[in-house]
């Protein structure tokens, strides 16, 4: 895929301004996708260096044993509405993992790199489904329509998200999984960052790649 030379910088929501607070994000491409992973390094991501690594194009979490808790790579600027598309993989099907969208920072204790919001799961028995780390919980646990299909052998799986306005769609290999409009006042998420999460206690390999987003109506770039 193919991306315009010029960079845009958007300065992230927060009340710091260091040179760490500004994300260098591609234009959109012809139809408005923007790369959020480079393939080669984790410029524009935070987390534990203990975990998160780049190999051979895709992003690879592991360790032995991790204490403190779940532990995520934060994406460093929040979004609002949009089309997040992304591949995932599970090593020998073990572990647990998800993808974090319109969640918040929340540092808890030791641990710097804690999301508190909307999941997108995947573990044995949770593909698909939507999960509230640090909040409500199991939000969608039932699918909409039928099972997806997960990729045997080790095989890429295609994850698809979108949040716009108050709904929520998850995709999974071509399969619908859940659809949600939280319309709770107080605790539907309007917009936050993305994150990847590696699951406590650890022991497994979860592996990310091809992260591209589509923004949606007014935050859509120009």
């Amino acid at each position: 895929m193919k991306f315009a030379a010029t960079i845009l910088s958007l300065a992230l929501a927060a009340s710091s301004s260091s040179a760490e607070d500004v994300i260098n994000l591609n234009r959109p491409d012809a139809e408005g996708w923007i790369k959020l992973f480079n393939d080669n390094d984790l410029t524009g991501w935070n987390g534990d260096p203990k975990i998160w690594r780049v190999k051979d194009g895709y992003i690879s979490g592991e360790i032995d044993k991790l204490v403190g808790g779940n532990s995520f790579l934060i994406f460093k600027k929040p979004f609002s509405n949009y089309i997040l598309e992304l591949e995932v993989l599970l090593v020998g099907r073990k572990g647990n993992s998800g993808i974090q969208y319109r969640s918040k920072h929340s540092e808890r204790g030791a641990n710097k790199w804690v999301v508190k919001g909307y999941q997108a799961d995947f573990a044995n028995g949770c593909w698909g489904k939507l999960y509230e780390e640090g909040g409500r919980g199991a939000l969608v646990w039932k699918y909409q329509d039928s099972a997806p299909e997960i990729k045997p052998n080790d095989g890429w799986n295609s994850y698809r998200i979108t949040a716009n306005g108050s709904k929520l769609k998850q995709e999974l290999n071509g399969t619908v999984t859940i659809e949600f409009d939280d319309k709770d006042p107080t605790k539907a998420a309007k917009e936050g960052v993305i994150a990847l999460q590696y699951h406590s206690p650890g022991g497994f390999e979860v592996r990310f790649r091809n992260i591209q987003i589509k923004l949606l109506g007014s935050e859509s770039l120009k």
